[in-house]
C-alpha cells in the first residue's frame, strides 16, 4: 500500500502512513479568519498543530474550505466534525486545515493539501495513534459515519 501511494498522485489511502505537516493554529495568526472561513470559526479544531498531535492519539484531520468549497459540502462537513468531536472529547484530537492560501482560490493551494496530494474538497482523514490512516472519506460525511470511524482506533 505504502509504495503505490507514495509514488502515484493520489491521496494516501486506508493503511498508509499519514503523511506530517504542520497545520498553523490560532497562536500562530492574529486573527482566527485566517485560519478558517467557517462562521462562526471553529477554534476547538485550530488549537493543534497536526505534526504535534501525530502519533499521540487518534487524530480526525479535515481538509475543507467552508465559505470557498467548490462542491458545497465543506460548511456541513466541518460541522459534522464540529458535533463529533464534541461527543469525543479530548480522546481524539480534531484538526481543521483550510483549503487556500489566505482563504484566496487564486494563491493557491495551501501545502499540506500539496503533499497530501488533495485535488479536490472535502477530505477527511481518520488516523490511529500508531500514525496509520484508519478511514479517509472524500466528500460528504455523516454523523453516524465519522462516529464510527472515529471508534475504530479508540
Amino acid at each position: 500500500l505504502g509504495v503505490r501511494g507514495a509514488h502515484s498522485g493520489s491521496p494516501p489511502d486506508v493503511g498508509e502512513r499519514a503523511i506530517r505537516v504542520h497545520t498553523e493554529t490560532l497562536d500562530d495568526v492574529k486573527d482566527v479568519g485566517q485560519l478558517t472561513t467557517r462562521v462562526p470559526p471553529n477554534t476547538d479544531m485550530l488549537r493543534n498543530d497536526f505534526a504535534d498531535v501525530l502519533g499521540t492519539k487518534p487524530v480526525v484531520l479535515i481538509f475543507a474550505t467552508p465559505a470557498l468549497c467548490q462542491s458545497r459540502v465543506c460548511g456541513p462537513v466541518v460541522d459534522v466534525a464540529e458535533q463529533v468531536r464534541a461527543e469525543v472529547g479530548d480522546k481524539v484530537a480534531f484538526v481543521h486545515q483550510e483549503v487556500y492560501r489566505d482563504n484566496q482560490v487564486n494563491k493557491g493551494l495551501r501545502p499540506p493539501l500539496v503533499k497530501w496530494r488533495l485535488a479536490s474538497e472535502p477530505w477527511m482523514f481518520v488516523i490511529g495513534r500508531d500514525g496509520r490512516i484508519a478511514d479517509r472519506f472524500e466528500g460528504a460525511v455523516s454523523v453516524p459515519e465519522l462516529r464510527d470511524a472515529v471508534q475504530k482506533p479508540l
